[in-house]
């Protein structure tokens, strides 16, 4: 006689109209890395199967978002109606659980409705004191893969939001003046990281000076939530990232740049980089140069766009 599988109705805090999920018994157990994949498959095939004729459409499973805190991992992503959430599986409603859970509602509230949690797990997490968890998301690797091809499109280091919006008043402006400070005098090596890390090269040793002098590199990318980009370097201008200013918000562009200074200085006290006096490098000079200009361009002037490459 053939045996039949138990299954068990999750708890959660979705919207009331969502169709319940029901897993099998061997998607629970502990929160412990070992066996977690399997679990989360295990919950990612039976919420699919649960929200196929119902109104709340599937959308990725295992996707990474960008935050302000850094990159989570997302089990789950839907969409019900206009709205999108974030759904997160804990095999056990443990007081790790409870705590990390916690920790990605109070994340969700500082990242401009970018991440929106909804946890499933075999009971109620809101009824279990939670244990403190130090992070729940990732600043140690930016999530970058290399592509073959950039998508078509122009892409930037920053756009306007609305004519006559500047550069300089910006919160990216910001951002690209903290990386060129972290990175001057290390450009060099701060682009070896970036290489590193896309998997084209497998030691940061493997680039030299001599082995860009005079070069111009681009190279597309895709990151985290399928975002296209491009690095480029050159000796004269330094590392910057270009956005597809068709499929980049002004949000993630500025997390991502976040993320990407955080990565550098993790980095460099990683690796011992100690303090250095700010050096007037070429690319250094070449950011002030930009800086001053466009300070000294009127309103009624600004560009709508620096950095800009095309792809056709």
């Amino acid at each position: 006689m053939s045996k039949v599988s138990q299954t068990v109705l999750l708890t959660t805090d979705a919207p009331a109209d969502w169709p319940e999920v029901r897993v099998d018994a061997a998607a629970l157990g502990d929160n412990a890395e070992a066996g977690r994949a399997e679990r989360v498959l295990r919950f990612v095939t039976a919420a699919e199967a649960a929200f196929r004729e119902s109104g709340v459409q599937t959308l990725e499973a295992n996707v990474l978002r960008i935050t302000a805190k850094g990159v989570v991992d997302v089990h789950l992503r839907v969409q019900a109606g206009k709205e999108q959430r974030d759904l997160f599986f804990y095999p056990d409603a443990d007081p790790w659980a409870a705590g990390h859970y916690e920790a990605l509602c109070e994340l969700a509230g500082r990242s401009l409705g970018r991440l929106r949690p909804v946890f499933y797990s075999n009971d109620d997490l809101s009824m279990v004191f939670p244990d403190p968890v130090d992070s729940v998301a990732r600043r140690d690797k930016l999530y970058l893969s290399a592509a073959l091809f950039p998508a078509k499109g122009e892409y930037a280091m920053w756009w306007a939001r609305e004519q006559g919006e500047q550069f300089h008043y910006s919160p990216t402006f910001e951002h690209y003046d903290r990386l060129y400070r972290e990175v001057s005098g290390l450009e060099f090596s701060a682009f070896a990281v970036i290489l590193t890390e896309i998997g084209i090269i497998q030691d940061e040793e493997e680039v030299s000076k001599s082995s860009l002098q005079d070069r111009n590199v681009e190279i597309p990318l895709e990151g985290p939530e399928g975002v296209p980009m491009i690095v480029s370097f050159s000796q004269q201008r330094g590392l910057r990232f270009h956005f597809h200013t068709g499929r980049t918000s002004h949000e993630y562009r500025d997390l991502f740049l976040q993320l990407l200074i955080e990565r550098i200085k993790l980095w460099k006290k990683t690796f011992g980089s100690k303090p250095h006096t700010l050096l007037d490098t070429p690319p250094m000079q070449w950011w002030r140069r930009l800086s001053q200009r466009l300070r000294e361009t009127p309103s009624e002037q600004a560009i709508g766009a620096v950095g800009k490459v095309e792809k056709k």
